[in-house]
């Protein structure tokens, strides 16, 4: 998983620009994770002072790669699962469900 930094012009009052980061395997699927806000993190509105709707001009986006080979904020990677499973005692492991 790689962590990218995503800015995204928008419209509302004047124009801004929304910066933020996105965790995903490759730059496409960054870019279509970016449309969905449940994957973007630490969202910065350079305006300062959106309080209503924005229309987000996705067409303009442009990504960055911050940092390779990352965990996802969510504790969605299941490698990560996987390494606490290989830490637990062995009587743990019978009840752990791992997706």
């Amino acid at each position: 998983m790689n962590k990218y930094f995503v800015k995204i012009p928008y419209s509302y009052s004047r124009y801004g620009t929304l910066s933020c980061f996105v965790y995903a395997e490759d730059e496409s699927d960054c870019i279509d994770a970016a449309y969905d806000y449940n994957n973007r993190h630490s969202e910065d509105f350079d305006d300062g002072d959106n309080d209503g709707e924005t229309d987000f001009e996705y067409d303009s986006m442009s990504v960055e790669i911050e940092e390779e080979d990352t965990d996802s904020p969510n504790g969605n990677n299941n490698e990560s699962a996987i390494n606490l499973a290989m830490q637990l005692p062995c009587k743990y492991i019978e009840d752990l469900v791992l997706l």
